[in-house]
């Protein structure tokens, strides 16, 4: 009789299909959480991306205004003038420096500002006022100086 029970639990697969079951949902599931996964850090990188971009932009209007400003007061005196702003020192926990350049292939009205964030892998070009003579300056976001000299405009960093 110890054989035949034996024999009768060896072969016995009632339980199988439970556990077979449970693998297969468990594996299943598991697929399905990688493939969310994969594709949530897909979205948070291309919204960080717009983030990026629409801060750079937000801050380049910004200066542009300030120079166009700066360009029109002080054109008028004919006399050296300075504007200290602040500005973020990062944008989506990104360092991002400021270019004032011109006569560039990248200004398509002959001068630009050119905010790069370097972490984020993303820039943005501001055009500026074509009759507004500039310096070609770099400097670092943050506090940055607005320097009219009576006939050039350049960018300056604290």
């Amino acid at each position: 009789m110890r054989k035949d029970a034996e024999h009768r639990l060896l072969t016995d697969q009632r339980g199988v299909s439970v556990v077979l079951t449970h693998v297969l949902t468990m594996g299943i599931t598991a697929i399905l959480i990688t493939g969310l996964i994969i594709a949530a850090s897909g979205v948070v990188d291309t919204q960080r991306e717009r983030a990026v971009q629409g801060e750079l932009t937000t801050i380049g209007e910004r200066l542009a205004t300030e120079l166009t400003a700066l360009d029109r007061v002080a054109s008028s005196t004919n006399s050296t003038m300075t504007v200290e702003t602040s500005h973020p020192e990062m944008v989506v926990n990104s360092r991002y420096q400021v270019q004032l350049i011109s006569d560039s292939s990248a200004c398509q009205t002959g001068s630009c500002l050119v905010l790069d964030a370097q972490r984020a892998e993303a820039s943005t070009i501001i055009s500026i006022n074509k009759d507004i003579n500039i310096i070609n300056s770099t400097v670092s976001g943050g506090e940055i100086r607005l320097v009219h000299d009576g006939a050039e405009v350049r960018i300056e960093g604290e």
